[in-house]
């Protein structure tokens, strides 16, 4: 795969005018502006006390306000205990967040330490010549990758070069309210099958009304999970195969698009008109009962459950809906997040030190929590366990890891690809396009879209 310079410098030029004022993350040592006037040997001499670890690095990621807060807890800690180290952070919301960050990658302005999505080390690093090697000697004396299984580690390795470290793994689950179906005589235990839950959709309409339906609206992203995780069980096939050829025929992708119009038929979720809202935690449908479930990745459990009146009373967690015929259990996973450090850095060792602190110190861990899901990283791991964290994130994050479960390949997430398959599902669901239609375009379009990307 190539590193598309010309791409990166026309995001930059497009988006950053518009998006630099949306960024919400501060500088919580000193302002912006007292940063930018430091003159670096300045900078090196001021903190060097003479104690150990010095320097300055910047510390970008995105999120809620949530993890906003106890990562800036974490990095308070690491600084009272490393007063040569000064560590900037800069945070803020998902929208736009990515465009943000591919401007800040062209002017080479980046973050010494990020936050990244797992595709973007194959969209903006396919070399793996963005980030520092992780196995380069200066980080392995701070930063011990044995902590990881070597396959997570292979995840993250982009031209056999390691740009970056795995947080946890992740898939998207069903998380189903029991009120809602215990109260239409429904026992989610027995709503295994896409059939189950099709036949759900008419009971649960039949006894609700009209305006009560098995699933939320779901979303483009979720759709496509669902519909493609169908696709996969029924085919026993992954998306693209080795060469990046595209797998599926038109036939199979009108069976898997039937399904989401099969919702729509039978009241598993509503068309398009009933909710103008964003499917989220906050969504007002969701919070009133009108939605039995939603599908979202582990990690984002708690605010869908935390949101709701007795949440943890009468949310289920639900492994996959599956077929009769599955050749394969149509979990996709992929890891939640990944931290790399910028190959710009001036001081590896400082990002690489706190990075090890953030991800294996007890307090920290503790800190965080299940904020960025479940650890990979055994040390941390181990704290986590002990303390018990975790609970329906632990819970849900272990449906798909004792599954067999195909690692989305980053290509499904590349912004040109998803715009293939998404903008037809939902012309499909807002009744612009039929099956057919929407599976024909994909079919015809879909493979140019992969070359686009990975050429």
């Amino acid at each position: 795969m190539r590193k598309n310079k010309l791409i990166l410098v026309a995001t930059f030029l497009i988006t950053f005018l518009l998006l630099v004022a949306c960024r919400t993350g501060t500088s919580r040592v000193a302002s912006d502006d007292d940063y930018e006037e430091i003159e670096p040997q300045a900078v090196e001499d001021e903190n060097n006390d003479g104690s150990g670890l010095s320097g300055t690095i910047t510390f970008s990621w995105w999120g809620n306000d949530r993890r906003h807060d106890v990562t800036n807890q974490v990095v308070d800690l690491f600084m009272s205990e490393n007063p040569g180290v000064t560590i900037y952070t800069e945070y803020g919301t998902w929208d736009g967040w990515q465009a943000l960050i591919a401007g800040d990658l062209a002017a080479e302005t980046e973050a010494d330490l990020m936050q990244v999505n797992f595709n973007w080390l194959s969209l903006y690093s396919p070399f793996g010549t963005t980030f520092m090697d992780l196995e380069d000697p200066i980080i392995a004396q701070h930063l011990d990758l044995g902590n990881w299984d070597f396959h997570y580690i292979d995840l993250v390795r982009r031209d056999g070069i390691v740009q970056g470290v795995p947080v946890g793994m992740t898939a998207r689950v069903p998380l189903m309210r029991t009120d809602i179906y215990n109260a239409a005589g429904l026992n989610i235990q027995d709503v295994n099958t896409w059939d189950d839950l099709i036949e759900a959709g008419r009971i649960i309409q039949e006894y609700h009304g009209d305006d009560v339906f098995a699933l939320s609206p779901l979303g483009a992203s979720s759709m496509a999970y669902m519909v493609f995780s169908y696709i996969k069980q029924f085919t026993g096939l992954p998306i693209v195969n080795e060469n990046y050829q595209f797998n599926y025929s038109q036939d199979d992708l009108e069976r898997g698009f039937q399904l989401i119009q099969d919702f729509k038929d039978n009241g598993v979720m509503p068309d398009s008109e009933f909710d103008a809202d964003s499917i989220n935690p906050l969504n007002p449908m969701w919070l009133a009962g009108h939605y039995g479930g939603v599908s979202d990745w582990d990690t984002t459990i708690n605010s869908w459950i935390e949101n709701l009146a007795d949440g943890e009373e009468i949310i289920e967690i639900r492994p996959h809906f599956t077929t009769e015929d599955a050749l394969s259990s149509g979990w996709m996973s992929r890891p939640s997040l990944v931290f790399s450090i910028s190959r710009n850095t001036r001081y590896p060792e400082v990002a690489a030190t706190f990075l090890n602190f953030m991800l294996t110190d007890q307090r920290a861990i503790e800190i965080i929590a299940t904020d960025r899901g479940v650890p990979l990283n055994t040390v941390g791991r181990a704290h986590f366990d002990a303390a018990q964290l975790g609970g329906e994130v632990v819970e849900a994050n272990a449906l798909h890891a004792i599954a067999e479960t195909m690692i989305m390949n980053p290509v499904f997430e590349f912004p040109e690809v998803r715009d293939v398959y998404e903008s037809q599902l939902m012309a499909l669901f807002h009744g612009d396009a039929t099956v057919a239609e929407a599976a024909e375009v994909v079919y015809t379009t879909i493979q140019a879209a992969i070359n686009s990307e990975i050429e």
